[in-house]
């Protein structure tokens, strides 16, 4: 029996938000670097408004038949039969966002968006159809859209969870700690289940307190859910928790349900991928890396295979496969979806265009986002722009997220402007949390910290 957390089960285990050091570097940002052009993950067009049967032509026929595409299904038959009700086209979108969590599908957005639409045409104020939009636009990275359409449901009805839930990933994402917290503790206040333990989880991860988050996920999984993949992504979320902390024992049992049901959830494929890479289990790695690749191109999936070949040595072979991240990566800029982070990310670890690296980089130059502030200064310190990276691994830094690539990048940076006791103390972290945070980057850190301490550190040391 789950016991539904107090008052403020969230907000007692939330540190204070270190606002000055954001603030700081968002002021240091502004005065000396140049503003960048602002982009958006779609463009700012109208689209032309789509009839019912041009919104039902336009969704994929699929020969799956997991639980979301059964439901996508049956959403259709319903609009197709009821297409003046406007519950039927929520349903429809509804069903098409949760075959776009299964899938990771961003194509599956703009389905979701016109069935929406729809609903929203023959029912102004749908609540429902609104939270859609909201989680839409969210998920575009179009943040203050999302909070425009939470905040009118608000207005319309203050106890709607979904829209607590949304405003929070959104505060999340723009780094907005105690806002996001506020909003999560409210929807777990209201709707006491997966959906926002889950989010709190993540949310107390994020900012330090990972025994709390591990506790929270797992309430989260003994709760389950309408769909089994919605368990799935809570498992996959836990597992790499564990990895961060180099528990990769734990989190390959906290995946083994999933993976014995035959999952196909890409969180669960990427979480197992990883952390086989980490236990040198290279076959294993790779066949999860393409189990995922079957269902349509995947960035993450791409790179580990391209790091695999690369750390057998196999030069060519791994350019193959990082050419198609870039190839990737030019069809989503061509189709407006958002990956300019993980792109950034990707290009500093391979030393591969740099200019483009800092471009994208960039554009989230004023961050509070301590994920999206580490990828900065990791760009910031690849292309020899010490002051910058500094400033960007404080923010980085402000709220102890136990991620041992951020201490790497710390350690990197403090060894580059001769700070031998941080670059050391930021080092041992990284290598102590996860001694295998990441397959080509922990031998340069290991490299990093010989050279600095004159001492061997040993592969296997924890």
């Amino acid at each position: 029996m789950n016991i539904p957390p107090t008052r403020h089960e969230l907000t007692a285990n939330m540190k204070i938000l270190m606002v000055a050091i954001c603030l700081a570097g968002a002021f240091i940002a502004a005065v000396i670097l140049k503003p960048t052009e602002q982009t958006t993950t779609t463009s700012t067009v109208a689209k032309p408004e789509l009839s019912p049967d041009q919104i039902l032509a336009a969704i994929p026929v699929t020969s799956g038949k997991s639980a979301s595409e059964n439901a996508v299904k049956a959403a259709v038959a319903k609009a197709k039969s009821s297409p003046m009700k406007p519950e039927a086209w929520v349903d429809l979108g509804d069903a098409l966002a949760q075959r776009m969590r299964e899938s990771n599908d961003q194509t599956y957005y703009d389905f979701a968006e016109s069935a929406y639409q729809q609903a929203i045409r023959l029912k102004p104020d749908y609540v429902d159809a609104m939270n859609g939009m909201a989680w839409v636009e969210g998920g575009r990275h179009r943040f203050d859209r999302s909070m425009e359409w939470g905040t009118k449901v608000l207005a319309l009805a203050p106890d709607s969870a979904d829209a607590y839930g949304i405003l929070g990933d959104a505060e999340l994402e723009l780094g907005n700690y105690q806002s996001a917290t506020d909003h999560y503790q409210k929807m777990m206040d209201l709707r006491p289940d997966l959906s926002s333990w889950s989010r709190g989880a993540h949310l107390l991860w994020i900012t330090g307190n990972k025994v709390e988050a591990n506790r929270l996920m797992e309430k989260a999984i003994r709760a389950g859910g309408a769909y089994a993949e919605n368990t799935a992504w809570c498992r996959a979320r836990l597992a790499m928790m564990l990895f961060h902390d180099g528990a990769f024992v734990a989190a390959t049992k906290v995946l083994e349900p999933s993976l014995r049901e035959q999952s196909r959830n890409s969180h669960v494929l990427l979480a197992a991928a990883r952390l086989a890479t980490a236990t040198r289990e290279t076959d294993v790695a790779q066949q999860y890396y393409r189990l995922l690749l079957a269902s349509g191109p995947n960035h993450d999936a791409l790179v580990g295979l391209g790091d695999l070949q690369a750390d057998q040595g196999n030069r060519e072979e791994a350019e193959k496969f990082y050419r198609q991240v870039e190839e990737l990566h030019a069809a989503h800029l061509a189709s407006g979806f958002h990956d300019h982070v993980q792109m950034a990310r990707f290009l500093a670890d391979h030393d591969r265009n740099l200019v483009e690296a800092l471009r994208l980089a960039e554009q989230h130059k004023l961050t509070c986002n301590v994920l999206e502030a580490d990828v900065l200064a990791w760009v910031y310190y690849k292309n020899g722009d010490q002051p910058h990276a500094i400033d960007a691994i404080k923010r980085a830094l402000s709220q102890n997220t136990p991620d041992a690539e951020i201490h790497y990048h710390a350690g990197m940076i403090a060894a580059k402007a001769g700070d031998r006791d941080a670059a050391e103390r930021h080092l041992q972290a990284a290598i102590a949390m996860n001694p295998q945070f990441n397959l080509l980057q922990v031998e340069i850190a290991r490299k990093t910290l010989n050279e600095l301490s004159g001492s061997k550190v040993s592969d296997n040391d924890p």
